[in-house]
Formats: structure tokens, sequence, C-alpha cells
């Protein structure tokens, strides 16, 4: 599984400090995203992105896009479609296969992500968002690149139940899902449990991790991937088991983000050793049980033999 670094935690420094400090750290990856080049442009912006993180020996492993596929405006949604076909063609040809995002945003309190997004969306907007992936889907496929939906607050697809129904209405296999538990936590109670990822099983094709402390109705993300309400080492292991190929760490809070970004790439390598020790001493000791439980049961037959006397 690799390790990625998500640019948005970077997002008040330039591109190249992004992948000095990957490299520093020991990152496999960095998901690119529009803070750190211009949609309009992607395919020039893309191309100069992959070619300065080849200097610097980190890869792009994902680019961003946004999207607009639910809104009323036809206009918009085409635009926006084939913004993110660009976007999928760019990633392509620099031998990106994952790009992620969301489909748009439906919002009436900007403060409160429970009444946003799922909230408001009927049919039409699930509708929309499908018909939207269906075509972005074909698309990538055709381009060796998968689409990543990401769980986000405001989106029709912003709790996991969400983007699992509509994983299901775009039925692509290029199509995944990008969980966000972070995201969805203050959304859904049932997003607070790593077990709602089984949703997800054989459509988790990419996971993204931070934590938070809940804030009325949104979320506070001033803490360390280690802190905050989610049992983070639960989520890992869960996606991990599920065979995401990729988890994308990022420090979404305020002030200096080197050192907590230091300390989650680490936090991350440790649950996975943790969770592998732990696997080891668990078969260590079950082994030792039935070893045991195999003698008792041949020392019982031998002291009950005819002719032992006792």
């Amino acid at each position: 599984m690799k390790l990625v670094l998500h640019s948005y935690t970077f997002r008040r420094y330039p591109l190249r400090h992004v992948f000095a400090v990957a490299a520093r750290h020991g990152w496999d990856g960095v998901e690119l995203v529009h803070f750190h080049f211009d949609p309009a442009r992607v395919e020039t912006e893309v191309a100069a992105a992959a070619a300065l993180g080849r200097h610097y020996g980190v890869e792009v492993y994902c680019v961003g896009y946004t999207g607009d596929f639910v809104g009323d405006d036809p206009a918009a949604r085409a635009a926006s479609l084939a913004l993110a076909e660009r976007t999928i063609a760019a990633a392509a040809e620099q031998g990106i296969a994952l790009v992620n995002g969301w489909s748009g945003t439906l919002e009436r309190d900007p403060d409160d992500w429970r009444v946003n997004g799922s909230a408001l969306a009927g049919p039409v907007h699930y509708e929309r968002a499908a018909e939207g992936y269906r075509r972005l889907g074909e698309y990538a496929a055709r381009h060796g690149v998968r689409v990543g939906v990401e769980v986000y607050p405001g989106s029709v697809h912003d709790t996991v139940s969400g983007t699992a129904k509509l994983l299901a209405m775009v039925d692509h296999p290029a199509v995944v899902a990008t969980a966000d538990p972070g995201n969805a936590y203050v959304v859904s109670p049932a997003d607070r449990d790593p077990a709602v990822l089984d949703q997800l099983a054989g459509r988790l094709g990419y996971f993204h991790l931070k934590n938070l402390r809940p804030d009325g109705g949104r979320a506070d993300f001033n803490v360390d991937t280690a802190d905050g309400v989610l049992d983070n080492y639960a989520w890992i292991t869960r996606a991990d088991s599920l065979g995401v190929p990729a988890i994308c760490v990022e420090y979404c809070g305020d002030g200096d983000p080197h050192p907590p970004i230091a300390r989650a790439g680490d936090y991350v390598r440790d649950c996975l050793a943790l969770r592998d020790d732990l696997a080891r001493r668990h078969a260590s000791a079950e082994a030792a049980e039935a070893a045991g439980e195999l003698s008792s049961t041949g020392t019982a037959a031998l002291a009950g033999a005819a002719g032992s006397g006792r």
C-alpha cells in the first residue's frame, strides 16, 4: 500500500516545497490539488508538476478535479464534465492512474454540514451525478485511469452510504470510492464506525486520512492524525484489509503543517506495523493454546487407559 501526501496540506507553500517535504519523509507520492495548478491549463500544469516531481524523486499519484455535475444549469454541468475529461487525459499523458474529486455541492448552511448535500438531494441530483460519472468512467477507462468519488461535505456522496448508492447507480469499474472519515463524521453517525467501509468492498479505490474534533455542525481539523475523535488505527487497518492501494494523508488545520504531517507519516506506518505484530502474536498464542489442548487431551487419555493402575 502506498502512502501519499495531499498537497492541500501545504496550500500556502509552492508545489516545489510539497515535493521536497514528501521526499524528506519518504512519502510514495503526492495528490495534486487545484491550489497547486491552474485547472484551466490542466494539460501543461499537470505535465510541469509531474516533471518537477521526478526531479525530487516523488511521483504525482493523483490529480484532483472539482465538478458541478448536479446543478440545474446544463451548460455548467457540460463545462464541468469537459474539464474533468481534460484532467483525466492530462493525468493519463503523464502515467498518473487516478483522479479524485466530487460531483458538486448542494448547500443550505455552510456552517452545518448535516443539512447540506445528501440532506438536500433528490433523485434528480443522484441521477445527474450518476450520468456524469458514467460518462467519466467510460472516458477514463479508455485512458487507463480511475475516477475517485470522494466522500465530501455538501455533495450527494457526503457519507459512505450515499457514495455506495451512487456507485451502484454508475456501475462502472473505472469509478471508485475515496473514503474520508474526517469529512463524514459530523454528517452521519454511521460514518463513525470503520465497519461502514464494508459497504464499499470491491470499490474502495483510495482513502483520505486526517482527524478532527466536532465543532457544532462542522469539523475542527486542528488536530494531529493520531488525535481527535477518530480511531484511525481502526480505520487504517480496515481500509487495508479491503485492499485499498493507497492512503493519502492531509493536514487541514491552521498553523505550521510540517510537524503534524511528519508525525502523520510515522503514525500510519506504525499502525500497519502494529497490526502485523499483533497478528503474529495472536497466531503464536493460538498455536500454543492448540498445542496445550492436544497435550492435555493426550494426558487425560493415558491416565484413563486400561492397565494404567490409576
